[in-house]
């Protein structure tokens, strides 16, 4: 792997190792799942009730908890492979780590135009200021940022999460005095009301509403190249981040449904809005609904933030392990990765331009065929490599793997059950990457 000099710096194209506490990087993972909160879960309350939204909200935390702890083993045995496609790439071979890679890395982008999209339709209805020049505003200032170095980005963003956190802290706190048991539940037709209404055929579909309440908590791993001892300090950060997101998920669920309502909250797009207005005439209702509405907005931006900074980074690592252009792989005179911060900023701006629910599906599948893929790869490694050195070890082992493997599998049915067309929309931009990929593979990946 050849490094080229950063433009104008005369310094070595490489990312800035040891530049990251692991409390910064367990803060990443945070701030880009902490946004699931603020809404999007809510719509799982008319699918499957508070009951199945509770069921899948369980199986998604055993299926992060299951992926951190392999995805843990995997940075510390191969601290140089250099990300999610390095490890597929030693077990699976190119053309599977090139899928893993791309998947992952588009994904993140993709992501970054819907907190784009969420952050500029939040500014419009709280402020009337709305459109493309809010959206244009919002990615400048962002990208800029990252532009100036992982320190700076990742500061920030540790900053914006923890505001996002006491923020959350502080809705629940302000609604468990309205908390009913009774509120939980939702009507049926012809019965009585139900904590499983549609059943457990309805808590499957829960999914990928629940999976919002975490999903984008492992991209933090993509930091190991920039942490300070990272084989001791990764688990760390990543148990910390899901054991966060685990904690407050379950309290916004809980809290915000018991103290308004499942039938009432299932529909809203602004569930934290529709909770502290649901009972007029508190003391403090006027102070927490401006808390509310600055916390979603500084949520979303802190998931757009983190988001930018780990598909920067997957971009990065791809250009140096020759699956893209070497431009990518280049760094600038603050050693950030800037052709590939562009390239973030390109896929963020043309995503912003399509419809929010689309493109969800599409970043919630692309992000599971990396789940499969590098969990595939752990599995592959444990069997063939037993002896390679492992300064960590995953609690559980292979088994966790393996059922982490089965709840993608269930993530990708449920997303073909809510989306179909979406779906095959996103199968197919699949089966073109690997079309391209096999059919103009670089030279220095075809011995491999």
């Amino acid at each position: 792997m050849s490094d080229s000099p950063a433009a104008g710096s005369g310094a070595p194209a490489t990312l800035k190792a040891g530049s990251l506490h692991w409390l910064q990087v367990a803060a990443l993972g945070i701030a880009i799942a902490i946004s699931g909160n603020v809404s999007g879960w809510n719509y799982g309350l008319g699918v499957g009730g508070w009951g199945g939204m509770l069921l899948a909200a369980l199986a998604m935390a055993v299926l992060f908890l299951c992926l951190t702890q392999s995805l843990a083993e995997l940075a510390a045995a191969l601290p140089e492979a250099g990300g999610f496609d390095g490890y597929v790439r030693r077990a699976l071979g190119p053309t599977a780590a090139y899928l893993a890679g791309m998947s992952v890395a588009i994904a993140l982008a993709v992501g970054a135009g819907l907190a784009v999209s969420f952050s500029e339709a939040y500014v419009s209805a709280w402020l009337g200021l709305g459109g493309w020049p809010v959206k244009l505003a919002f990615l400048i200032v962002v990208l800029g940022l990252q532009l100036r170095g992982a320190s700076e980005a990742v500061g920030l963003t540790v900053a914006v999460g923890v505001a996002a956190l006491v923020i959350l802290v502080a809705f629940c706190l302000f609604m468990a005095p309205e908390f009913q048991s009774a509120r939980l539940f939702s009507a049926v037709p012809n019965g009585p009301r139900s904590l499983l209404p549609h059943g457990f055929a309805g808590a499957a579909r829960c999914i990928p509403f629940a999976l919002f309440l975490f999903l984008g908590v492992e991209q933090s791993a993509h930091a190991a190249a920039e942490m300070r001892d990272m084989a001791r300090n990764m688990p760390k950060a990543l148990a910390t981040a899901i054991g966060v997101a685990f904690v407050i998920g379950m309290c916004v669920l809980l809290i915000a449904t018991g103290g308004t309502g499942a039938d009432r909250l299932a529909a809203v797009d602004d569930p934290l809005f529709a909770a502290v207005t649901a009972n007029l005439g508190r003391t403090g209702e006027g102070f927490m609904v401006r808390l509310v509405g600055a916390g979603a907005l500084v949520a979303l931006l802190g998931t757009f933030f983190s988001l930018a900074y780990a598909g920067s980074r997957q971009f990065y690592h791809l250009a140096q392990a020759g699956f893209l252009p070497r431009v990518f792989g280049s760094v600038n005179a603050r050693q950030a990765p800037a052709a590939a911060v562009y390239l973030v900023g390109v896929i963020a701006l043309a995503t912003a331009a399509f419809a929010p629910n689309n493109a969800m599906v599409v970043f919630i599948f692309l992000i599971s065929v990396s789940h499969m893929l590098i969990l595939a790869a752990f599995l592959r490694l444990r069997h063939r490599e037993p002896g390679l050195a492992r300064s960590y070890r995953a609690l559980g082992g292979s088994p966790i793997a393996a059922v982490a493997l089965l709840l993608s599998v269930a993530v990708m049915v449920s997303c073909y059950q809510l989306e179909a067309r979406a779906l095959q929309v996103a199968i197919a931009a699949i089966a073109l990457l690997i079309a391209q990929f096999v059919w103009l593979k670089p030279a220095r990946l075809r011995a491999t």
